[in-house]
């Protein structure tokens, strides 16, 4: 590798348009500036922390790495400040140069003059991760539920392009498996007695909080803190969203459930976050899913050909989660990419097996 001189610097608003362009050139990707602007500048816990690599000589950027402010809330109701990592990205022309590990330097040491207590994110690349302090305590997996065979399995069957015949052969029994699966969600649940069920239907105008419901679901856990402006940040002004649909149910107007979907395109659709009362029964829950789902594909001015979630096995809630799902029919593969979380206060003590997690996690760029 031919020495080069890197600068590491933090990005400036005049930067922007040259790293949409780079993100644009390496992920064959359309992210537009206003996309940019929403996902970095806008979170409500504050602008992100942007490293950029450029080379002095071209004063090309050649690299991206930063960190997206988020609130977590525990279960005494503290709230602390966390960094999602994200657009960690080197030109292949300038790997080996060590500017991952420099880019990340800078993002530690300014994340910690923002009082940032921990960085977290999800990759498929643990060693460079792991390398910078990361540890990575679980993966991810994931469920589908199948509306229409054929269409899901073209759509899952594309997802990588390595697939050969018998891969593509395995997407498609597995598509026909979880189709049958899907039957359960026409079939009326057994629920214990909710007095009073109402339910709520509302698109992506619709302004919530899910405070309420997390306060009492954490149990010794934290979460990511759901609160109006998050929601209105990562639902409501998502740029990537054409399509939501945010299905609450309230017992004698008391909210005791938040369910919510939106469309990626062509009728896919994932399961972004369903948030319960605690205290609910595991069959109030399952009925609770299966009435949202029947909802979704009641909108008649929506295609629902297949439904996905991100699920998490960690901790005890999210094995529940689990099991509610496969009572409606979701089909649980444990196919999924590695969460990475590293502490940068000592003296905070949160363990990310007691972290709620869910595709909420993510901006839904996909």
């Amino acid at each position: 590798m031919t020495k080069k001189n890197i600068a590491i610097l933090l990005l400036e608003d005049s930067d922007i348009n040259e790293v949409v362009d780079f993100h644009n050139l390496i992920y064959k990707d359309n992210r537009t500036r206003e996309e940019f602007i929403w996902e970095f500048y806008k979170a409500p816990a504050g602008k992100a922390i942007y490293v950029v690599a450029k080379d002095v000589e071209t004063k090309k950027i050649v690299g991206t790495q930063c960190a997206i402010p988020i609130n977590l809330i525990t279960a005494e109701g503290t709230t602390i400040l966390s960094a999602k990592s994200e657009d960690t990205l080197v030109h292949p022309d300038y790997r080996g140069l060590n500017i991952f590990e420099n880019m990340y330097q800078l993002l530690f040491k300014k994340c910690r003059e923002n009082n940032i207590k921990y960085i977290w994110g999800f990759t498929s690349a643990k060693k460079p991760f792991l390398k910078q302090g990361f540890t990575i305590p679980y993966d991810h997996s994931q469920s589908l539920l199948v509306i229409n065979t054929l269409t899901s399995f073209k759509y899952l069957s594309e997802l990588n392009t390595h697939n050969n015949a018998f891969d593509r052969f395995r997407i498609f029994i597995l598509c026909v498996l979880s189709k049958l699966l899907s039957l359960k969600t026409y079939f009326p649940h057994r629920m214990a007695i909710v007095e009073d069920l109402t339910s709520v239907v509302k698109d992506k105008t619709y302004e919530h909080d899910n405070s309420h419901l997390l306060k009492f679901a954490l149990d010794k856990s934290f979460a990511i803190k759901q609160d109006s402006s998050f929601l209105k940040w990562r639902i409501v002004n998502n740029p990537y969203h054409d399509q939501i649909i945010n299905i609450s149910f309230f017992e004698k107007s008391k909210i005791i459930a938040n369910i919510i979907f939106n469309e990626h395109k062509e009728g896919i659709w994932y399961l972004i976050n369903d948030v319960y009362l605690n205290g609910l029964e595991k069959s109030q829950k399952i009925s609770l899913l299966n009435k949202a789902v029947k909802l979704l594909l009641k909108q008649k001015e929506h295609k629902v050909n297949l439904i996905r979630t991100w699920d998490f096995s960690h901790n005890e809630y999210g094995k529940n989660e689990i099991e509610v799902r496969k009572k409606n029919g979701f089909l649980h593969l444990e196919r999924g990419i590695s969460f990475v979380w590293k502490i940068l206060d000592e003296k905070e003590t949160l363990s990310p097996h007691k972290f709620i997690l869910s595709r909420i996690a993510t901006q839904g760029v996909i």
